[in-house]
């Protein structure tokens, strides 16, 4: 049996009972540690008497068939940050292993798509989803930038991941991504003025509104979001106006 268990958003205490209660039941474990940085594996160890093996996108995109045949022989866990499905390439792996005759079960976790409902915007207002990446050398993508354009036309929500890497992309890095872009292509979507609502999710919820400007020289917990929010419903506003101001120090902004 291949189990996938989300382990949330922080670290050990997000993970639900049942699913210490699996890991805890299986033979092997690996934890994937490519899609999200999370702080919780050594003390989840510790809490389910068992060792973790890593798990890198080589080993779920190139080497799964290796991963689902161990799965056959044994019960076999793999913890993912967040919720399981929310990265496709999770969805491939349970896919081919449906096809290869190995059973598999799914034990959902708390994930981003979740928590941004504690910044008071509608889940139901949330366009496509994109990622700002760093810029690299021979790489300059601003796609982002157009799936942010297409979700305001339709009056949606973006919610924007930010790039993990070797460290988490903080907020200044990002909103420098979307100021390039915005050079480049010159719809408005990143004008000084734009408030945008950016989050970090994890021990505690950290939501504030604020200006591009503002947000250029803040001081933000890392990992972080960003989401450019599309027209507003009073309930919205009413929301984000109770949300943490950011306070200038200095010349810079802090919360």
């Amino acid at each position: 049996m291949l189990y996938l268990i989300g382990v949330g958003l922080h670290d050990e205490k997000d993970i639900t009972l049942r699913g210490i209660e699996t890991a805890k039941a299986c033979s092997v474990i690996y934890i994937e540690t490519y899609t999200s940085k999370w702080r919780g594996a050594a003390a989840l160890e510790k809490l389910t008497g068992k060792h973790f093996l890593e798990a890198k996108r080589k080993d779920m995109e190139e080497n799964a068939s290796t991963l689902i045949e161990k799965a056959r022989f044994d019960d076999m866990a793999i913890l993912v940050p967040g919720d399981p499905l929310v990265a496709t390439t999770h969805m491939a792996l349970v896919i081919e292993a449906r096809k290869k005759g190995v059973d598999v079960r799914v034990i959902h976790g708390s994930s981003v798509y979740s928590a941004i409902a504690s910044t008071g915007l509608s889940i139901y207002k949330f366009g496509k989803t994109t990622t700002i990446p760093r810029i690299q050398e021979g790489y300059e993508p601003t796609s982002f930038y157009d799936t942010i354009v297409e979700n305001l036309r339709v009056g949606a929500h973006t919610l924007c991941l930010l790039d993990v890497g070797e460290r988490p992309m903080n907020v200044r890095e990002a909103i420098e991504r979307l100021q390039y872009a915005e050079r480049l292509q010159k719809k408005g979507v990143a004008a000084v003025e734009r408030h945008v609502v950016v989050a970090s999710f994890g021990e505690t919820d950290t939501v504030a509104y604020a200006s591009i400007g503002e947000l250029k020289v803040s001081d933000f917990p890392t990992p972080a979001v960003l989401i450019v929010p599309a027209t507003l419903s009073d309930i919205e506003k009413e929301a984000l106006e109770s949300a943490e101001r950011l306070k200038f120090t200095h010349g810079r902004a802090v919360l």
